[in-house]
């Protein structure tokens, strides 16, 4: 059936006459044309795909040029049309090229009419059809002939691409037109629809005037229409259009009467040769100035914050220049905020902001990049909920300490999680502002998170981010086993301070995911991602079973956040720590005196305060001046009186309870002091050890990442893990000469004192400039070691107070401190004669103070607890570091056996670690293991009870101490005939850790009565009647109290002139020739005759007090019962092939490798020092 195709209804052509073209009878006269009917009037929605049927290449040009024709006649239709849209999406085009036409979101690409008709035409023809034109070549001719009336200007046809798709064009008829695909190839490209500066969404199916668009865009208009009306075909339907609107309008248009052109931009293609956007030569098409939108925006918005802080004008780009951003606003998707948005436009509730649309600020987005949401092409900054608050939750296994880290729980509630904020909150806030403003609302199974923002208003406004975090779902609230410490805890803020702002940050990390990143900022330096350079550490002891892996972070000046980030399964997670520190301001006056008691086994520090008249006190660490804090909040137990004594409780440590003693071994407790009230087994005096990672190399700075002091050694339990303890630090320079770490070892012990000392002092308003440290150190140590350790205390002073000058390098002597401190306290009389034995671990020193003659001396010699306790000397005349066989030990072990404890306690724990060969520990450190216990232990009830003879080798040890005093005086006598002989003293003090083996002699009348008997075998001199002894509770306190009390003192020169001496050691009728610090030990090596004076001398001091009545009866009191039979063990039938005689050449050995040492002490012990341990090994075995 044939179909007839007509535009009207003309009643003479009709099917029967009709075959092909059929001309009208009348033709189209008059204002029949005005008639045809337009079957797309009322088809709206069709606009998108008409005119596709016109048959002209250019014909969607054409369509937009009639529309505009049609509409200027109708400019408020009851019902639009489609050329009524199509006019729409030509003024939506203009306007999103004037909105964002220099946006990168909008590229362009010229058509050249030259260059595309001649390579059309330059086709050859197909080889199938080698006699007809190319296709294209047919092409280009229709091309040109459409081209040659109002197309016949044209030069260049610019396409518009928007994000890609194909959007439209630049015409000569109507300046742009619209692409009839552009719906479907955005909707192939998954496009969201560009929106207006208003936030209208553009290219819909509807109309919307001109007077309803934005004033600037019509401004712009008009001023374009004026400039370049004469660039524009005179008859085109935008012409005609555009001079009704702006010349003849009913409807007044918003124009701005001061703007002109010059106030806008030509839109820039970023094509060579064709620069700017021209729709044809001469006519260009212009952007609204960027920073006239932002300044508007900032001027006028009522979304704009109000910071507190200017940190987010630091913004730069990569290459380093400032973005210049401006004041954000802060949007939130769905936010019933009322508000002028931008523009003229309020805030559209409805509006959501896709978290897939906003730059990451943390990962180097830019907030100068930024575009409005509900808006297109309005580059300006703005936040929104994501900036500030996390995805996702970090979860501890435990509680978080919420008085020392601000965590943001409503009521200070408890939690366990990192704080979910951002830290690019901080580019605009402060911890005061994030503490006013920020609730999160812990409930049983979610994590409410809510941060109000202050905005612009007639009053301050709030835009609130909020977060709800399930806790049930893993993926939301990951938990990450990691726990922290922080050594110390504050800061100095006056500037010429912060070289003190150093920390060491711990991290222990239980984590079997991706290993946690730490990131430490300043608030100044997040804006540029720029954490402070802290270098990742290699783990000081890594993740075993349940045991985390520790991370010791070095950060060399102030900072402000901790951020931690993971991946888990591909997600991120991250979390803040924001500690806060105790200030340290300008309120520093108080003078402190410090003096440190380094002693073989254990060490001791005390320290006084100018003008505050109290006692010297032992450095204390308690929680008004918290050093170490963790992240994790000690437990609370009502009969503690102090919250922080429960830190050593792994309670505590929720269910990272392997965190508590990798503290104590690798880190620096909370809490030092005896009080009991701080609740801490960590008290001064302290061993003198340090805990060290095997594999430990010389060179960098290895404090607690390697190395530190080993507070934790007398509660070691379990096997070794890679690290171990270190003791006898005081002599490591002459029992290991060439073990080249041993100046590491030494400098970190004193390195961690300072650190304590230091931070004592500015937690508690000291002047660090004028805080003073001294040490005490014995007369025979070698001029070599002490110079080698006090270039250690120096360098160490030097790294943590920046200089050396608070330390005094010349020590106090060790002998002199402790009578010093009992004369201050009325313990002896200061006019008697007096004479104070410092009994230490390595070392006992003499000081004599012989009143009468106005003169002071002393002596030091190696002789001491070590002596009793150790395990000998091994074959380079070294004390054993390996033999744990002495005779004390035996017969502890065996008591052990036979008295079985009903229940294993921690203690026993510590004894078994400690006699594990593979721990290396020493037989003086399980010894004063077992005298710290010792009530659980009965360590001193297994000698007395099961080998009570053992107990001659400590009356021996004391008495070749008094035997050697006796000599010492009567030589001093000697010295010179004309003055006034010196007497027995009236007073004998003792003091010295290593001195409290004396209170295993007995009571102190049994030792007065022992020491006289002592003096008359030894003396001729007569024993004053009214003869004292006195002992103090706390020997090594009274040491470090005297050092302090001496360095204060404002007669202490009087002390200065004390004379450094040294007996012998020989019969008292034996010459020896030597000058004290003179004579080389070299020297003395060949004296066949001194040796053997000396070993006399000791057989006659063995003599005089085993074979002695009164003495041997003494003892057998004690159940000493055949102290004979002990001389015979050691001096044997012939002294030259003795156990006196084996020990002498092995204590010799130490000398004769150094023979150019000074000579500073007695050679009369050296017999001693391994007959001794030789002695109770043979009483333990009987």
């Amino acid at each position: 059936m044939p179909h007839i195709l007509r535009i009207d209804n003309d009643p003479n052509v009709i099917e029967q006459n009709h075959q092909g073209w059929t001309a009208s009878s009348t033709g189209l006269v008059g204002n029949r044309i005005e008639h045809i009917p337009d079957t797309m009037l009322n088809q709206a929605g069709m606009a998108s795909k008409s005119g596709t049927s016109i048959p002209s290449p250019f014909a969607r040009l054409y369509l937009f040029d009639a529309a505009f024709r049609l509409v200027m006649n109708n400019l408020r239709p009851a019902q639009p049309t489609m050329y009524h849209v199509l006019v729409s999406h030509c003024l939506d085009l203009l306007e999103l090229l004037f909105q964002g036409g220099n946006s990168p979101d909008i590229a362009y690409r010229i058509w050249n009419r030259a260059d595309r008709l001649s390579s059309l035409t330059a086709k050859a023809p197909l080889a199938s059809s080698p006699n007809r034109r190319h296709p294209h070549a047919v092409l280009a001719k229709a091309l040109e002939l459409d081209m040659r009336h109002d197309l016949a200007d044209l030069q260049n046809l610019t396409l518009i691409y928007y994000k890609g798709a194909l959007l439209g064009g630049t015409s000569p008829l109507t300046l742009v037109f619209t692409s009839p695909n552009w719906e479907q190839e955005r909707q192939n490209k998954f496009l969201d629809p560009p929106k207006s500066s208003t936030g209208r969404t553009l290219f819909q199916n509807e109309y919307v005037p001109l007077e309803n668009r934005d004033r600037t865009f019509v401004t712009y208009l008009s001023r374009l229409f004026d400039e370049y009306k004469g660039r524009l075909p005179q008859n085109s339907g935008l012409t005609l259009f555009l001079d009704k609107l702006f010349r003849d309008n009913p409807y007044p248009l918003p124009i701005d009467a001061g703007r002109t052109l010059d106030d806008f931009d030509a839109i820039r293609t970023g094509i060579e040769g064709a620069s700017t956007l021209q729709v044809i030569g001469g006519l260009p098409l212009y952007a609204v100035r960027a920073d006239d939108v932002l300044e508007e925006i900032e001027r006028d918005s009522d979304f704009v914050m109000i910071p507190t802080v200017q940190h987010f004008r630091g913004e730069t780009r990569p290459n380093g220049v400032r973005t210049d951003v401006r004041t954000p606003l802060a949007l939130a998707s769905r936010m019933d905020v009322r508000g002028r948005y931008v523009k003229n436009t309020d805030w559209d509730p409805r509006t959501v902001i896709p978290a897939a649309s906003l730059n990451d600020l943390s990962g180097g987005g830019l907030l100068a990049d930024r575009r409005l949401p509900g808006v297109d092409n309005v580059q300006y900054p703005f936040v929104t909920t994501d900036d500030f608050l996390e995805d996702f939750l970090i979860r501890v296994p435990y509680k978080i300490n919420n008085e020392r880290f601000f965590t943001g729980t409503l009521n200070r509630a408890d939690c366990d999680f990192l704080l979910p904020v951002r830290k690019e909150y901080f580019n605009f806030f402060t911890l005061e502002d994030l503490r006013d403003n920020l609730t999160l609302d812990v409930q049983e199974t979610s994590v409410v998170a809510t941060l109000r923002i202050p905005v612009r208003g007639s009053n301050i406004r709030y835009v609130e981010f909020r977060r709800t975090y399930d806790l049930s779902k893993t993926e939301t609230a990951y938990k990450l086993p990691v726990g922290m410490g922080f050594f110390p805890f504050y800061r100095m803020i006056r500037p010429e301070q912060q070289a003190v702002n150093q920390y060491t940050v711990l991290v222990a990390d239980g984590s079997t995911s991706q290993a946690t990143t730490v990131g430490f900022f300043r608030y100044a330096d997040v804006v540029g991602r720029q954490a402070l350079p802290v270098a990742r550490p290699t783990p000081r002891s890594p993740k075993d079973g349940e045991r985390p892996a520790s991370y010791f972070y070095k950060v060399q000046q102030a900072f402000d956040l901790v951020e931690l980030k993971l991946t888990y399964e591909g997600i991120p997670y991250r979390g803040l720590v924001l500690p806060q520190f105790t200030l340290v301001g300008d309120n520093n006056y108080r003078e402190f005196t410090f003096a440190v008691d380094f002693g073989t086994s254990n060490t001791h520090v005390a320290y006084s305060v100018r003008d505050e008249g109290a006692e010297p006190d032992a450095l204390t660490v308690t929680d008004a001046d918290l050093q170490t804090v963790l992240l994790n909040k000690p437990y609370k137990d009502a009969n503690l009186p102090n919250v922080y004594s429960s830190y050593h409780r792994p309670i505590s440590f929720g269910e990272m309870e392997q965190m508590e003693p990798l503290l104590r071994r690798e880190f620096v407790p909370s809490l030092i002091g005896r009080e009991s009230r701080l609740g801490t087994p960590f008290a001064f005096p302290l061993r003198t050890t340090v805990y060290e990672r095997e594999g430990l190399t010389e060179g960098g700075d290895y404090l607690f990442s390697k190395l530190n002091l080993g507070f934790n050694i007398d509660l070691e339990q379990g096997r070794p893990d890679g690290n171990r303890y270190q003791t006898n630090l005081k002599w490591l320079f002459e029992n290991r000469p060439h073990d080249t770490l041993n100046d590491l070892r030494v400098r970190t012990f004193f390195e961690t004192l300072l650190l304590l000392i230091r931070h004592k002092v500015l937690m508690n308003k000291g002047d660090v400039a004028k805080t003073r440290i001294v040490w005490v150190a014995p007369s025979s140590m070698s001029r070599r070691t002490r110079n080698r350790l006090t270039a250690e205390w120096q360098q160490a002073a030097r790294n943590v107070f920046g200089t050396d000058q608070n330390f005094e390098s010349t020590p106090i002597l060790e002998s002199l401190a402790p009578y010093f401190y009992l004369q201050q306290q009325n313990a002896i009389l200061s006019t008697a004669d007096a004479v104070n034995v410092d009994i230490g671990g390595g070392t006992s020193d003499i000081m004599v103070f012989a009143k009468g003659q106005d003169r002071y001396f002393n002596t030091s010699f190696r002789f001491a607890a070590n002596d009793i306790w150790g395990g000998g000397l091994d074959e380079t005349g070294s004390p054993s570091a390996t033999r744990k066989d002495n005779g004390f030990l035996t017969t502890f072990m065996a008591f052990r056996r036979n008295n079985p404890s009903s229940r294993a306690t921690e203690a026993d724990q510590t004894l078994d670690a400690f006699m594990d060969p593979a721990r290396n520990m020493t037989a003086e450190d399980v010894i004063s293991l077992l005298f710290k216990y010792d009530s659980h232990f009965q360590f001193t009830k297994s000698i007395q009870n099961q080998q009570p003879a053992l107990q001659v080798v400590l009356y021996l040890h004391y008495a070749a101490i008094i035997y050697h005093l006796v000599q010492l005086i009567e030589n001093q006598s000697k010295q010179d005939p004309t003055a006034r002989p010196l007497s027995l003293p009236r007073f004998l003090t003792f003091t010295g850790r290593g001195s409290q083996y004396l209170n295993l002699l007995g009571t102190r009348n049994d030792l007065v009565d022992y020491t006289r008997l002592l003096f008359e075998a030894y003396s001729d001199l007569p024993v004053p009647g009214n003869f004292e002894i006195l002992m103090t509770p706390n020997p090594k306190e009274t040491t470090a109290n005297g050092a302090v009390r001496y360095q204060n003192a404002p007669d202490r020169n009087a002390y200065r002139n004390n004379e450094p001496t040294a007996y012998w050691g020989t019969e008292p009728d034996g010459t020896a020739a030597f000058v004290y610090n003179q004579t080389r030990a070299g020297d003395v090596t060949q004296q066949a005759g001194f040796h053997e004076s000396v070993l006399r001398n000791v057989q006659t001091f063995l003599e005089k007090t085993l074979k002695n009545p009164a003495i041997t009866g003494f003892l057998r009191e004690f159940e000493i019962q055949r102290p004979e039979e002990y001389y015979q063990f050691l001096t044997g039938p012939d002294l030259m092939h003795s156990r006196l005689y084996d020990s002498y050449m092995l204590a010799k050995m130490s000398l004769e490798r150094s023979p150019d040492q000074l000579l500073s002490e007695t050679f009369f012990f050296l017999p001693l020092k391994h007959a001794l341990y030789e002695l109770s090994k043979h009483i333990a075995q009987a």
